[in-house]
């Protein structure tokens, strides 16, 4: 069993991995247009999130795909930035941002593992909005290959901490990232976008 476990860790980082060179080639060719507001505050957050997740979990081998994604939101975001292909932030994305540095301001304070990654939680799903809304409004604004890879990592990070004996706290961090993940994938798909397209 630790071996099956070891294993679907490792395949689980292999694809956010995959995942980040997929998504940073898109963003190059105008296949993928990330939204300034998310990317800045998982850049931010990823670290804190692998950081306060393996504290709470204890778990090397759940969190390798966590500091994967850690490596990879920074090199995405800085890439990106490179660029050029991020759009200046409104006034509500400051807001968000501004609550990525609230997350690590209550974990320096407090040094709660459990509370750290639940507030970080809560900061990536706020983070989501920009990106769910602009692709719910236009869905040529993604393309679902990356977020698909996304989705299945944190699928194979879920059954992982299952078949670990992980705490109900500890599934809800990768369920949660599954369904948003997931979710752009959904409205990105290419039917969705020839609706669109007939709709214009």
């Amino acid at each position: 069993m630790q071996e099956l476990t070891i294993a679907l860790g490792l395949t689980a980082a292999l694809f956010h991995g995959v995942a980040f060179i997929l998504y940073n080639v898109q963003s190059k060719i105008g296949k993928s247009s990330p939204n300034a507001a998310s990317w800045s505050i998982w850049a931010f957050l990823a670290t804190l999130n692998a950081l306060s997740y393996r504290e709470m979990t204890g778990d090397v081998v759940a969190t390798l795909q966590f500091f994967t994604g850690s490596v990879g939101c920074i090199l995405t975001f800085l890439y990106v930035l490179a660029i050029g292909k991020f759009s200046w932030l409104k006034l509500r994305e400051w807001g968000l941002f501004a609550l990525g540095i609230l997350a690590t301001l209550v974990w320096w304070k407090f040094r709660s593992a459990t509370g750290a990654n639940m507030i970080v939680l809560v900061a990536v799903i706020i983070s989501f909005i920009p990106t769910f809304e602009g692709v719910l409004r236009d869905p040529f604004k993604e393309t679902p290959r990356s977020w698909i890879l996304w989705t299945l990592a944190f699928l194979v990070a879920t059954t992982n901490v299952v078949l670990r004996d992980g705490k109900p706290i500890a599934l809800l961090t990768p369920i949660v990232l599954l369904i948003a993940h997931g979710s752009i994938a959904i409205l990105s798909t290419q039917s969705r976008k020839a609706k669109f397209r007939q709709a214009a």
